[in-house]
């Protein structure tokens, strides 16, 4: 699961059983989070995923 809300992304992905990347774009200063990866954006995240495959 990618997204950049700490709630409905990251949470929501880590409950469904999915490994997350939380892109952090400072909306969420300060906050505890669960993510598996945390970039700042989509082309990191994208480089993440092809590093798995």
């Amino acid at each position: 699961m990618i997204g950049d809300n700490l709630i409905a992304d990251v949470a929501g992905g880590r409950a469904a059983g999915l490994r997350t990347i939380w892109i952090d774009r400072g909306a969420w200063p300060d906050q505890e989070h669960d993510a598996d990866y945390v970039v700042t954006d989509v082309l990191q995240a994208m480089e993440i995923l092809h590093s798995e495959a």
